[in-house]
């Protein structure tokens, strides 16, 4: 392969070739110069999803849901599937667990059969369906006789329950509808009477909640928790290899000189071995190994290093918080892809708003103030006004996603119209952000 010599920083500003992404590390994240994604048609209809965190801290799945679309107006059932099947459920139901709402007359007319997958769970709910229990319960054992898992909302230790209890795989349990006494309560007796029976918990709030509810049994966990500090130590430090990938990032954003970071990588042998993995990935192209730190970053260049050493971040814990760091990092990736490709701003501001989402996080990840990681690290003056709460540019973005992770959808369409963004495309970047983030991890085998 025939090469010109080019200076390191003049290479490093360079934009990436499209096809160079990497894949096989957990670089594996899509090169800063990728234009938005063009959605094939235009669906109005918006797929909000709620994470489900599993008792070992995994993202073991998803609640899908489809509020409203592009009238506002509650989408009908059929337009309901329709819309799932077109954001690939029944794919992403073939690895993961995919919650999805129904109504016992879904049920009854067969529309729900396009969803069906090994990992689907269907929700019926009682209090919602206003139909007798006999209905539901022929509706849920239709459910099991087509071979699909069930789950329940609105259950009790009531005697007229048990019929139903017996047709359900996961009894679904709200925290905040019951005093603490009643919920243990409700949970022991779930387990004693139902043992294969899972439970899970929605309307979790902090890290505290879920490891009570855990505690009681309780399989599965939804609620803001995950992206919520567990205990926020002022004085806590940054482990070393954190601080090693933190160095080299600011040496990335103010233009430093190769040797001096090569000198920091070389202070962290797992560091190096890092960077000569990704470098060494298949698809950067290179007909010979790279052996050394230096053609690493020159194959790598200053966007796909940045991005690959910020993804790390999330991966360089170990032990018990391992799964859990995986968990933030796949809500990370999503929300970065969301912010770098639902405007459109110039390449630089993109690239900064895929940042935001990512540093969004780095306080929950390393129980750190936001404020103390901040000093560490060389950002922009509107990276840090909105990582440290200031509204700023990047503020109204970063409220907006966050909106539609917690099921806001109203309020995230209002920031968005002021924002002059495209409404009726939202959910179709929102479908390719989370198609874009889960491929990523896919190809770590993280996701699986």
């Amino acid at each position: 392969m025939e090469r010109r010599h080019v200076g390191f920083l003049s290479f490093l500003r360079r934009k990436p070739k499209p096809e160079k992404v990497a894949a096989e590390a957990a670089i594996a994240v899509a090169p800063a110069a990728v234009a938005p994604p063009a959605p094939a048609a235009r669906n109005p209809a918006i797929v909000v999803r709620a994470e489900i965190v599993d008792e070992r801290h995994r993202l073991c799945g998803y609640r899908f849901s489809v509020p409203f679309g592009g009238d506002r107006a509650p989408v009908a059932a059929a337009e309901l599937v329709d819309t799932l099947v077109a954001a690939r459920l029944p794919e992403f139901a073939q690895r993961r667990m995919a919650l999805v709402p129904i109504g016992a007359e879904v049920v009854a007319a067969g529309l729900y059969l396009p969803l069906a997958a090994p990992h689907t769970v269907f929700l019926l709910n009682r209090k919602a369906a206003g139909i007798p229990d006999e209905q539901l319960a022929a509706a849920m054992a239709a459910l099991r006789q087509a071979g699909c898992k069930v789950a329940l909302r609105g259950v009790s230790l009531d005697a007229a329950d048990a019929p139903l209890l017996a047709l359900c795989d996961v009894a679904m349990l709200y925290l905040n509808e019951h005093t603490l006494a009643e919920f243990q309560t409700l949970t022991r007796q779930l387990r004693l009477r139902y043992p294969a029976l899972k439970l899970a918990v929605e309307g979790i709030e902090s890290w505290d909640e879920q490891r009570m509810c855990l505690s009681w049994g309780c399989a599965y966990f939804m609620g803001h928790f995950l992206t919520t500090s567990d205990k926020v130590d002022p004085d806590a430090k940054v482990d070393q290899s954190r601080m090693t990938s933190i160095e080299l990032l600011n040496l990335l954003r103010t233009d430093a000189e190769l040797p001096a970071m090569i000198d920091v990588a070389k202070r962290d042998p797992g560091m190096t071995f890092q960077v000569l993995n990704w470098a060494n990935a298949p698809s950067n192209g290179q007909s010979t190994k790279v052996t050394s730190l230096q053609q690493a970053f020159m194959v790598l260049g200053r966007n796909q290093l940045y991005r690959g050493l910020t993804v790390s971040m999330f991966r360089l814990g170990g032990g018990a918080s391992r799964e859990r760091d995986e968990s933030l990092l796949e809500v990370a990736l999503t929300r970065a892809r969301f912010l770098e490709t639902c405007s459109n701003l110039s390449q630089t501001k993109r690239d900064e708003l895929f940042l935001v989402g990512m540093l969004s996080l780095f306080d929950v990840l390393l129980g750190v103030p936001m404020g103390s990681l901040v000093g560490k690290m060389h950002l922009s003056d509107d990276i840090r006004d909105v990582l440290l709460g200031s509204e700023g540019v990047y503020g109204p973005y970063l409220m907006m996603v966050m909106l539609l992770e917690r099921d806001k959808v109203e309020r995230a369409i209002q920031i968005a119209d002021r924002l002059g963004l495209d409404v009726d495309g939202l959910g179709a970047i929102g479908q390719a952000a989370f198609k874009w983030a889960q491929e990523s991890l896919q190809h770590t085998g993280a996701a699986d």
